[in-house]
């Protein structure tokens, strides 16, 4: 495994020493402490999170066509995921993501798809890729509209009253499952379920937007899965 260390002669790990200097480092640079009370302190301090697929001898990526559970009439949804996963893979990572136009997916239910290893085999071989990311997409308006409490200041008394009013609204929900699976087998290594959603005052906003802006949300998420990426976590420090 990456980052890993390997015992020496004597049992004892190496660079131990030197990884407890680190880890102090690590510490004290990102302590942003705030005092609770006599002989407290929160702090926020940065960890590394490790990535989830052993990523080991993987090279070339290949992002493949993703299910379309119901196409949108005004924009392509698997060109828009697609190309984002490519763009953010490619930014992010020191992998090849490999810039290629796969053809269609057998037309089978998605379990049946995901357990046809021979299919993923001959795409990886034909493209050179090490890994495969495959996936279902979802992409849904919903009508919020409805009653809601407003805060507003009464124009003769001058005061703030508490009203209900009907307004407008609709969420936009994006859910995504992805696939990972072996270049050189056609197995699956790991899937993951994403959500995000996010509702608007108004009707008819622009729908290609909120695909985007839903994805942004998720895209630390998705590539955690195969590099290593910092979290922020809130710890309580005793001084006395």
């Amino acid at each position: 495994m990456p980052g890993s260390t390997r015992p020496s002669a004597t049992g004892r790990p190496r660079h131990r020493a030197a990884g407890r200097n680190a880890a102090v480092l690590l510490l004290a640079a990102s302590l942003i402490g705030a005092p609770i009370s006599a002989g407290e302190m929160r702090v926020t301090l940065t960890v590394p999170m490790p990535e989830v697929l052993d990523m080991t001898g993987i090279r070339k990526v290949l992002v493949t066509r993703f299910i379309i559970d119901q196409e949108v009439p005004d924009f392509d949804l698997n060109r828009e995921i697609v190309n984002g996963l490519r763009r953010e893979l490619s930014m992010r990572t020191k992998l090849e993501i490999l810039d290629v136009e796969p053809p269609p997916l057998p037309e089978q239910p998605l379990r049946d798809l995901i357990a046809n290893t021979g299919f993923w085999q001959r795409l990886a071989s034909r493209y050179g890729a090490d890994i495969v990311i495959a996936g279902r997409a979802a992409f849904l308006v919903t009508d919020r509209s409805g009653f809601v409490q407003v805060d507003e200041i009464s124009p003769v008394t001058g005061q703030r009253v508490r009203r209900s009013r009907f307004i407008d609204r609709e969420a936009f929900t994006l859910d995504m499952n992805l696939f990972f699976l072996r270049g050189s087998s056609g197995t699956l290594l790991y899937e993951d379920q994403f959500a995000a959603d996010e509702t608007y005052i108004g009707m008819f906003n622009d729908e290609l937007t909120g695909v985007h802006t839903l994805f942004e949300r998720l895209e630390d998420d998705i590539v955690g899965i195969i590099v290593p990426r910092p979290r922020t976590v809130q710890r309580i420090l005793f001084t006395d």
